[in-house]
C-alpha cells in the first residue's frame, strides 16, 4: 500500500509540474504566433496595408469604384474576417470598404487607444483618405456602437445605418456556461497573454445561436489574429480607455441625433445582447426611421452564423434604401 501510495504521489507531482511548466511557457509568451505568421495567412490577395495617420491599417476595397460604398465595422475580439459573407453578397453592385480597427486584427496603431471615439476619429481619417462622401455603414457588436457614434457625428455623410447586436450602453453580465467562466478565470488571473485554440472554440460555439454552425476556419482565424504577440496588453489599453469615454455615459444620446435609416438584425438567442435590447434600441434611435429583423435561432453573430441568409436580407434592405 505504501509503495502504491509513493507511485500515486509521484504521479501527482509530476502532473502538477508539467501543468505549471505549460502555465509558465504560456506566461512567457512562448505560445503566441507572431504578427508575421499570422499576417502570412491571413493577408490575402484582396488584402492592403495603409498608412493613416498614427496607424497601418490592414484593408480590404473590393467591388466596383463606382458603386454605392458600403463601410463595415467589425465587433470587439474579431476582424474584417468577420465581414466574409455579406461582403460576398454585396460587391457585385456595392464597393465595401473594411479594416481591422486597433488594437484588433492586423492593424496596428503606435498612438495610445482612446476607446471607441479613438476609432471614429481613424474613421474620419479612412473617409478623407478614400475621397469618400456619402456611404452606408455596417455595424456588430462595439461596431455598431462606433457607427452609430460616427452617424450621429456626421449626419451628412451616412446614407444608412445596419447595425446587428447593437450596444447602447454597458452589456448586462453574459450567460455564460461554468466551464467558460473558468476559462476566463484562467486566463485573467494565471495566463494573462494566451487564450489556447479550445477557449475560442468554446466561446464562439457559446455566442452562436446553434453551435453545430461554427466552422473550424472561424475558429482559426479568431484563435490566430486574437493571439498575436503582445495583442492582450493592447486589448486592455482599449478597454480602460473605452470604460471612460462611453460606457460611463453609455451612447444613448447619440443614437437620438441619427437620422439616417436604420437596420438592426438581431439574433434572438445572444448571450450578450438580449433580444429585449432590440426593443430599446428602436425608442433610443428617436430621430430615425428604423426597420428590425429578429432571428428567433441565431446568437451574437449573424454574419458569421448564418451568412447568406442574413446578407441576403441586409442586400434587400440596402437595395431598397440606398439610391
Amino acid at each position: 500500500m505504501k509503495r502504491l501510495l509513493k507511485i500515486v504521489g509521484l504521479v501527482a507531482l509530476a502532473v502538477l509540474v508539467a501543468c505549471l511548466g505549460l502555465l509558465g511557457t504560456m506566461r512567457a509568451g512562448l505560445w503566441n504566433p507572431s504578427y508575421e505568421e499570422v499576417r502570412g495567412v491571413q493577408a490575402t490577395a484582396t488584402s492592403t496595408f495603409e498608412k493613416i495617420g498614427t496607424a497601418t491599417l490592414h484593408m480590404r476595397d473590393e467591388g466596383p469604384r463606382d458603386g454605392p460604398v458600403v463601410i463595415m465595422l467589425h465587433s470587439s475580439m474579431a476582424n474584417l474576417r468577420e465581414w466574409d459573407g455579406w461582403a460576398d453578397a454585396l460587391k457585385d453592385r456595392y464597393r465595401v470598404i473594411r479594416f481591422d480597427w486597433p488594437p484588433y486584427g492586423l492593424s496596428t496603431d503606435s498612438a495610445p487607444s482612446t476607446g471607441m471615439p479613438g476609432v471614429v476619429a481613424l474613421l474620419e481619417k479612412v473617409v478623407a483618405a478614400k475621397g469618400l462622401a456619402r456611404f452606408a455603414l455596417v455595424g456588430t457588436s462595439s461596431g455598431a456602437t462606433i457607427s452609430t457614434l460616427y452617424a450621429a457625428r456626421h449626419p451628412d455623410q451616412v446614407t444608412a445605418l445596419a447595425l446587428s447586436a447593437l450596444p447602447l450602453e454597458a452589456p448586462p453580465p453574459t450567460d455564460f456556461s461554468r466551464l467558460m467562466w473558468a476559462m476566463i478565470w484562467t486566463h485573467e488571473t494565471l495566463v494573462p497573454n494566451y487564450y489556447p485554440r479550445a477557449y475560442y472554440r468554446q466561446s464562439l460555439s457559446e455566442l452562436y445561436g446553434r453551435s453545430e454552425r461554427l466552422t473550424d476556419e472561424t475558429v482559426d482565424w479568431y484563435y490566430q489574429t486574437n493571439t498575436i504577440a503582445g495583442g492582450f496588453a493592447r486589448v486592455r489599453e482599449y478597454y480602460e480607455a473605452n470604460k471612460k469615454a462611453v460606457w460611463a455615459k453609455g451612447a444613448g444620446g447619440d443614437a437620438a441625433k441619427v437620422i439616417a435609416p436604420i437596420l438592426l438584425q438581431w439574433g434572438d438567442r445572444d448571450p450578450v445582447l438580449p433580444k429585449y435590447l432590440a426593443t430599446k434600441a428602436v425608442s433610443q434611435f428617436s430621430s430615425a426611421k428604423v426597420d428590425v429583423i429578429h432571428y428567433p435561432d441565431l446568437g451574437h453573430y449573424p454574419m458569421l452564423e448564418l451568412p447568406q441568409d442574413t446578407g441576403r436580407d441586409l442586400r434587400a434592405w440596402l437595395d431598397r434604401t440606398v439610391k
